[in-house]
């Protein structure tokens, strides 16, 4: 049984550039407002999934919070899933891309106001091999960005900015099999995105048609740059040329890189190189505290 004044935040200390300082500071603030036992936990690197687990499974909070990017924001939804926790998120990573999604406040104070509220819904998530994924996962240009940025010195959406001059030089296509429950599309690929979400940290839609609530993801394939046709897919027009790009909402699905392994990255964290992808949708996979 969960206590309901017990609260965990999960603190990603080198997440973003954001003070960390000041988001402790201000939880423990409103934490004691609300008449809330806090507990705080600093992810170091090792094993952080199963020390956030057991300190769930000892402290039975009815509130998590936690205070990082996209990966850290995974991480703990994959701990605390199959639990009616409500799962508070306070942005403070590099792109914020799940925060956005949302529509999660930007300042430090309304975002912990939300975490600490009582809307919530359920959300899904999306199993690929091994990982898990809340927001956007992908193949190809911009999994080899993910990995060009976490090499960089400059963290930011200034970062992301100058590691995709670096990117863009870099990338070759590649060939991809992706197999669904209805159909098998073979073809050149710039870069295959599993999208549960709609937004990129930048704030671009690369997924207009997505829905964290339907029990669907989409498959997004951009087979070369043509800016005329991804302007029109992302301004969410649906006449887009499919020779260009192609959309799939499916439940699961199998990619396979045919001509060599790919680079791959799961909501913002540079995972290596694969040959191939299984894809399943996880329904109502975590509550989380929304405006």
């Amino acid at each position: 049984m969960f206590s309901e004044r017990k609260v965990l935040l999960v603190v990603n200390p080198i997440s973003g550039n954001r003070d960390k300082e000041e988001i402790l500071v201000k939880v423990a603030e409103k934490a004691e407002e609300d008449d809330y036992v806090l507990s705080i936990f600093s992810t170091t690197g090792f094993d952080d999934l199963g020390e956030i687990r057991k300190l769930v499974k000892n402290l039975c909070p009815s509130r998590v919070l936690v205070a990082g990017g996209d990966g850290t924001i995974s991480m703990v939804a994959e701990a605390i899933t199959g639990s009616n926790i409500i799962f508070g998120i306070i942005p403070a990573g590099s792109a914020n891309g799940l925060s956005a999604d949302f529509g999660l406040p930007s300042s430090i104070d309304e975002s912990i106001e939300v975490a600490f509220g009582e809307k919530s819904i359920h959300i899904d998530a999306v199993r690929i091999n091994d990982e898990i994924s809340l927001h956007l996962s992908d193949i190809g240009l911009n999994a080899l960005l993910v990995k060009n940025y976490e090499n960089g010195d400059l963290r930011g959406k200034l970062g992301y900015a100058l590691e995709m001059f670096k990117t863009l030089n870099e990338h070759q296509n590649f060939r991809v099999r992706i197999t669904t429950e209805s159909t098998v599309l073979e073809t050149e690929a710039l870069v295959v995105i599993i999208a549960n979400a709609k937004k990129y940290g930048t704030g671009i839609s690369i997924n207009p048609f997505g829905d964290m609530s339907d029990g669907l993801f989409e498959l997004v394939i951009a087979k070369r740059i043509d800016f005329i046709e991804t302007a029109k897919f992302l301004t969410g027009n649906a006449d887009f040329n499919h020779d260009v790009m192609e959309v799939l909402s499916v439940e699961s699905a199998k990619i396979e890189c045919l001509d060599r392994e790919v680079y791959f990255q799961v909501d913002g964290e540079y995972k290596g190189e694969v040959k191939e992808l299984n894809t399943s949708i996880m329904k109502g996979f975590v509550r989380i505290a929304v405006p």
